[in-house]
């Protein structure tokens, strides 16, 4: 099971202007330098638009990059992928901060000051089974504790990229990257294959 919430671990290039985006892109992509300069806009001469295009989720790069490579692999163990992007509330509009999940996979919420309500609760009961299952079978699919079918949530692979959405419910949705994502993953793999000299 691999996840991530919506709004944590953004990473973007280490450049001051254009010159050091450009530069960075023919050190790291050589050819494709060109093609990871259009994806960043660089054309448009701001340097803060083309750092914002470019910037990824470094978890869901890393989650992405373990699917294609567990995708046709001989034993293809299911990877369960999942995005947290619940409204969390409180005065301080905190988002989907790292680890506020586990408030609601681990069924905590009355523990918090926030001020959680009955969609909040239903969810985290939902996320709960789905861990509780996946601990005890590998597979997080079963029934609520309401006896009603929770929404079936289906592996990750290169061939069917699914994720469970947990929003304000669980339901499943496609987990295909962006532009810039599958650029980065497509180059991660290149230079992985590339001959040794």
């Amino acid at each position: 099971m691999l996840g991530h919430t919506s709004s944590e671990f953004w990473t973007r290039p280490a450049a001051a202007n254009l010159e050091e985006l450009k530069q960075m892109a023919v050190e790291l992509f050589g050819e494709n330098a060109p093609a990871f300069l259009q994806l960043c806009e660089a054309d448009t001469g701001q340097i803060e638009h083309a750092l914002q295009q470019a910037s990824v989720r470094m978890i869901q790069h890393a989650i992405l990059l373990a699917i294609r490579a567990n995708s046709g692999h001989p034993s293809e163990t299911p990877l369960y992928y999942y995005n947290f992007d619940a409204e969390i509330p409180g005065w301080d509009q905190p988002g989907t901060f790292h680890s506020v999940d586990l408030w609601f996979f681990f069924e905590t919420l009355a523990k918090c000051w926030r001020p959680f309500t009955g969609k909040h609760y239903d969810l985290a009961r939902q996320m709960c089974n789905y861990l509780s299952n996946f601990i005890a079978t590998g597979d997080p699919n079963g029934s609520d504790s309401t006896g009603k079918p929770m929404p079936h949530w289906t592996p990750c692979t290169t061939e069917q990229p699914y994720l469970m959405e947990f929003g304000d419910q669980a339901q499943l949705q496609k987990a295909e990257p962006g532009p810039m994502l599958a650029f980065l993953i497509e180059q991660y793999f290149k230079k992985q294959n590339a001959p040794v000299v």
